[in-house]
């Protein structure tokens, strides 16, 4: 099949979504597929044999922000950003021949919708959040096939636009985020011989829920108590560290800030446990996958998918988001047991070898491109 994938932040920032576009035409290209990614001109590269990537100017949505009215509605400053992209980019989509024009944004439903009528290309939507703006339900005809990251973000796009949407969830490089031995001199750097280590990696936002894993800590009261490392960064930061300075925990809480992805599983090894404290927007949480790849045990919060993600119980614990006691009973609990958390992070890393890998995601795409474009 030609294939194009067309999501403009792709190729000027590092994200969750932006990632996943990166991982998919990759994976699609190593089965023979034709893939184009058409994507914003910025810097952003990966360097994936068969891969044809395809830049465009567009006026950014600061530049759209300068217009008081427009400041009100970020969706609209989203959508005018990606209009401005989608009138550089059409002609070279139509001339594509392409079978399927895949995208992440409902901000790029009209441009599919045109590309469809004029070229014939089935139009497919990748949904990963919500991102919806006023009008986007009048382009649902233009759907011809869809596919969440889980069954929580399924349900939302299905009441949104009527269409049935499968799952396909996200998928993550076993070869990469499998069990290590733990390093003990990295351990060491961070929690000294005895005492427990809690990770955290993501983006240092509020929806992540970090208050209330500090909070958490505060707690816990066995000892030897427990070390947190967090590694990420991200606006609400400088929040973070005045928290953990009122609350007495600068000596147990390290912000490690941004690491190189291929290097979490050196990080993974060396902790006890993994927390994804979340009290909203979860739609997937690729990290808690990856963790649990690499035989960690989570801890994480009934929010969005996660619960399709972390098995309660089997590969780890949930509690309800914003509840720092029932984090800190369930974190001391876990650490408690090493028994325990050896036994949920072997059923963590089976459970995402038969569920999230690659091989798996794109099999389920495949099936959703198959049953749009009928027999061949």
């Amino acid at each position: 099949m030609k294939i194009a994938l067309y999501n403009l932040t792709t190729t000027i920032k590092i994200g969750g979504v932006e990632s996943i576009v990166w991982d998919i035409g990759q994976r699609l290209a190593e089965r023979g597929h034709t893939v184009t990614l058409f994507g914003g001109n910025g810097a952003v590269n990966r360097a994936i044999p068969n891969v044809k990537v395809l830049r465009y100017p567009y006026i950014a949505r600061a530049t759209w922000g300068r217009a008081a009215p427009l400041r009100k509605s970020l969706n609209l400053l989203k959508l005018l950003e990606r209009m401005s992209m989608a009138t550089r980019a059409l002609p070279d989509l139509l001339a594509g021949d392409f079978d399927i024009v895949q995208v992440f944004k409902p901000y790029d439903f009209p441009l599919m919708a045109w590309a469809r009528r004029a070229s014939g290309a089935r139009g497919i939507y990748s949904s990963h959040g919500t991102d919806y703006f006023p009008g986007d339900v009048l382009f649902r005809r233009s759907i011809d096939g869809a596919f969440a990251c889980s069954r929580y973000n399924a349900a939302m796009s299905e009441a949104r636009y009527h269409i049935p949407v499968s799952v396909a969830y996200n998928g993550f490089d076993e070869t990469i985020f499998q069990p290590l031995p733990p390093d003990p001199a990295l351990r060491a750097r961070f929690a000294p011989a005895g005492t427990p280590l809690l990770l955290f990696a993501g983006r240092l936002v509020t929806f992540k829920g970090i208050d209330h894993l500090l909070d958490a800590l505060v707690l816990l009261k066995d000892r030897p108590q427990p070390h947190l490392l967090l590694i990420g960064e991200g606006p609400h930061q400088a929040s973070l560290e005045l928290r953990a300075a009122a609350l007495g925990l600068l000596d147990r809480v390290t912000f490690a800030g941004p690491l190189p992805h291929a290097d979490l599983p050196r990080y993974y090894a060396i902790a006890d446990a993994f927390v994804v404290p979340s009290i909203a927007h979860e739609t997937f949480s690729i990290a808690a996958c990856e963790a649990m790849s690499c035989q960690r045990p989570v801890i994480g919060t009934r929010v969005g998918g996660l619960p399709e993600v972390v098995r309660d119980g089997e590969t780890g614990y949930l509690v309800p988001p914003s509840d720092a006691a029932a984090l800190a009973e369930r974190i001391g609990a876990l650490l408690g047991d090493p028994a325990e958390r050896a036994r949920m992070g072997a059923a963590g890393r089976a459970w995402t070898l038969e569920m999230f890998t690659w091989d798996r995601v794109i099999a389920r795409m495949l099936a959703c491109y198959a049953q749009v474009l009928g027999p061949r």
